[in-house]
């Protein structure tokens, strides 16, 4: 039994891997750190002067840049990079590291080599919108179906969805488009309209609940750019965006004019040593992922939002708009300060006493960041031409730039002095009524990360990339709670609310109308919220019963194989029904049939490039998915047939049991692969 989970663990692995595109593509920028948290996040004092000095010293921003890029590149094998930073209402330094192109050795130059941003792009959508908000031409919280043409969001089972919500990511819908995302541009694009009429996801949840990134917000929004602004979205964005801000060298069309398509810099994936070039990929949600542009080119946008909607003399957007589009509109913590939020398009962190606002971005053969602290005027962007699951070169550069140049001296003394210590004072006056106690005891048990399509097959790839960062929460008798792994400590400060004990970090609990936990969040990151799993996802016993399943249907294989033998030798044994010949020869093809499906779906995984995934699921793989449609036809009619044959007085009671475990493995698997849409084509 062990053997076999551990086959069926490196079995599910691959899998996960293979369809990690979902992650790469759209998940923000932030890498999710331990619960053991360092006191990076505790409240601080201010920075010193020192730092602010060196800040305007070009040679010593050169020599951290110089530095930083020179070792994270060699070490993360990346081909080429750039780094260029804004300070109020100009470039203050910009420099490009490595190869546009290893094979003709292109040098990476900020002004004219352009860089795909993925995600990035979101910004420039969010952008749009509140220019047409600034304009009266929408309207942020009313019911977006009013703007809407050729469809509408139903409304029958949750409220209507609003601009708002839609730019912070709390619009409700499930996450999608991991699959067929994208084409290799041998054909034309389907229009925005038409690839959101056949592809928008079903809404899992009620707008306005819970921050979830994912594509499909900031595509609508950016449909709403097309049918309010009267043109094509890219005409939108290239008249109203591009031309103002001189961003002559950027573009969101698929693929590129010919006069910057030579400039754009090679992607690549680095595999067994070897740089091998990514394929140009034109995105179906083009308002979320489609901008290519240069270092020099976004850092007049930047310089833009940081000067209240001014580049040079022209304007994009007046500065009452570009501070409402800046301040935190949703927070898992709206009690607490200082705590990530989601603003218009960005995602907002506190480090080192700085409010950061930012938005990172990675796509096949890029990986991108955008960076702003509006307070300081001052903002950054790093792209470099390899896309990678190690965001150590995106993560380590803020970390180290932040403590180079807006460093803290000592932390204060206890983080609950910048808080009202009349509502978060741990064991305080609070009276724990029966309800809260209840709900207390229910905190106990394992949490996920929720951000993974519910009607995808995608779901399990998901589930399994984040299987390492599942938390278990275990309650204490003195109302603490402990987390695995880390086993951090948490206090409670009032009822679902409670502190690290080392760090400033919270976390809260969600209930719901009948006051159940359903989940909880964390403060750090906007997008930290996880999922209280139910008792029949719990990883322990569904391992269990895959290995369970994996087992029976071994054994019925090798049964099915040595049966002829053993018949030929006892005459007596060949002397039985026909229902309990066909139901021998059934449960061994239905047990050989779903370790073929897993075999065969592990096999095409491991050497199949998960990027393939994003241009539609491969022909293998849809083959094999008829597999399970196969067996459950086939599990359902000997099932039938077994209870008939039950009565044979041939079969033993070592028989009867030996097809019940079948039959149970059998049932159990289906069952399992419904649960994680592997069964039908869920994608």
């Amino acid at each position: 039994m062990k053997t076999t989970v551990n086959s069926l663990l490196k079995l599910i692995k691959s899998l996960s891997l293979a369809l990690l595109i979902l992650s790469v593509s759209v998940l923000p920028v932030f890498a999710e750190e331990s619960l053991s948290v360092s006191n990076r996040y505790l409240p601080m004092v201010s920075t010193t002067d020192d730092s602010q000095v060196k800040l305007t010293k070009f040679k010593d921003i050169e020599e951290f840049s110089d530095d930083f890029f020179v070792n994270q590149m060699t070490e993360n094998n990346i081909p080429g990079a750039v780094f260029t930073l804004v300070k109020d209402d100009k470039i203050i330094f910009s420099k490009g590291y490595g190869y546009a192109n290893l094979k003709d050795q292109i040098p990476v130059i900020p002004n004219k080599t352009l860089f795909r941003v993925g995600s990035v792009s979101k910004l420039v959508t969010s952008t749009a919108i509140m220019q047409l908000v600034e304009q009266g031409k929408l309207k942020l919280n009313e019911d977006i179906n009013q703007y809407l043409k050729e469809f509408e969001i139903k409304t029958n089972k949750f409220k209507p969805i609003t601009v708002d919500h839609l730019l912070t990511h709390t619009h409700g819908f499930d996450v999608a488009w991991a699959i067929g995302g994208a084409t290799l541009c041998q054909s034309q694009l389907p229009s925005l309209e038409k690839f959101l009429t056949e592809n928008l996801p079903e809404r899992v949840r009620p707008p306005g609940e819970l921050y979830v990134y994912s594509d499909v917000g900031l595509a609508l929004a950016g449909y709403l750019v097309e049918v309010v602004g009267g043109i094509p979205f890219s005409d939108y964005i290239d008249q109203a965006i591009l031309q103002p801000l001189n961003m002559s060298q950027s573009s969101f069309q698929q693929p590129l004019p010919s006069q910057l398509a030579a400039d754009l810099a090679v992607g690549y994936q680095y595999k067994n040593g070897n740089y091998i070039n990514q394929p140009f990929t034109c995105n179906k949600s083009v308002p979320t992922t489609a901008l290519s542009t240069t270092a020099e080119d976004i850092a007049h946008f930047m310089i833009a939002h940081l000067q209240g909607g001014r580049y040079g003399r022209q304007r994009i957007l007046n500065d009452t708009t570009v501070k409402e589009m800046h301040r935190q509109h949703y927070t898992n913590f709206p009690n607490l300060p200082q705590v990530a939020g989601s603003t218009y398009g960005f995602f907002e962190r506190f480090v080192n006493n700085q409010r950061i606002i930012e938005h990172g971005g990675s796509m096949s053969g890029y990986t991108n960041l955008l960076f702003l602290i509006p307070e300081q005027k001052l903002g950054f962007y790093i792209a470099y031409n390899r896309n990678t699951l190690n965001e150590n070169l995106r993560d380590d550069l803020v970390e180290q730039f932040l403590d180079r140049y807006y460093p803290v001296n000592e932390t204060i003394s206890s983080p609950t002095e910048t808080i009202n210590k009349a509502i978060l004072e741990p064991n305080s006056t609070q009276q724990y009524n029966q309800q809260y106690e209840q709900q207390y005891k229910q905190i106990k048990g394992g949490y996920r990360f929720i951000r993974y399509p519910r009607n995808s097959l995608v779901k399990l790839a998901m589930v399994l990339l984040e299987w390492g960062k599942l938390l278990i929460i275990q309650t204490n008798k003195d109302h603490t709670l402990t987390i695995f792994p880390g086993r951090s400590t948490w206090e409670e400060v009032e009822p679902l609310l409670f502190r690290a004990t080392d760090s400033s970090m919270y976390i809260n609990f969600r209930p719901d109308s009948q006051g159940n936990i359903t989940g909880m969040s964390m403060s750090s990151h906007v997008h930290l919220s996880y999922e209280k799993l139910p008792w029949y996802e719990a990883p322990v016993l569904q391992l269990g019963l895959a290995g369970f399943s994996v087992t029976i249907f071994l054994w019925g294989c090798l049964v099915w194989l040595i049966r002829p033998l053993i018949t030929r030798k006892n005459k007596t044994l060949s002397l039985v029904s026909r229902h309990t010949r066909l139901v021998e020869l059934s449960i061994g093809l239905i047990s050989l049939l779903n370790l073929c499906f897993l075999m065969g779906i592990g096999i095409a995984i491991s050497t199949i490039d998960f990027w393939e995934f994003f241009f539609g699921m491969p022909p293998v793989i849809i083959a094999l998915l008829y597999l399970p449609i196969v067996t459950t036809g086939l599990t359902t009619i000997v099932s039938i047939i077994a209870l008939l044959a039950w009565r044979d007085k041939n079969w033993s009671w070592i028989r009867r049991g030996y097809y019940f475990l079948s039959m149970l493995a059998a049932w159990v698997f289906i069952w399992l692969l419904n649960s994680w849409n592997l069964l039908g084509f869920k994608f």
